[in-house]
């Protein structure tokens, strides 16, 4: 996977507290380098460093949304969280994919 060093560590951490057999990793911005997503059935973490990349203190920016099961085109927004810690994006996945 080619992605921002910032997204590289980020799943190496996630990795370390987060039981990512029960995961997928996808890729849905392939262009945009700095974005990565997490998926469990129709919930889907959508993640971004790119507004802090070149930051000293790294904060991320979140989308959980849902898939429609009808249309898989189809992505409901279920909240939105911006300049967040590491520490408070994982406790986010954690509650929103359950795991």
């Amino acid at each position: 996977m080619e992605k921002d060093i910032t997204i590289l560590k980020l799943i190496e951490s996630l990795k370390l507290i987060i039981n990512f057999s029960l995961l997928k990793v996808v890729d849905y911005w392939e262009a945009d380098l700095c974005a990565i997503g997490l998926m469990k059935g129709n919930k889907l973490v959508y993640i971004s460093t790119f507004n802090y990349a070149q930051n000293e203190d790294l904060m991320y920016d979140f989308d959980l949304e849902t898939i429609d099961e009808d249309d898989k085109e189809e992505f409901n927004v279920v909240r939105v969280g911006r300049n967040v810690s590491e520490a408070e994006l994982v406790s986010e996945i954690k509650l929103f994919l359950d795991v």
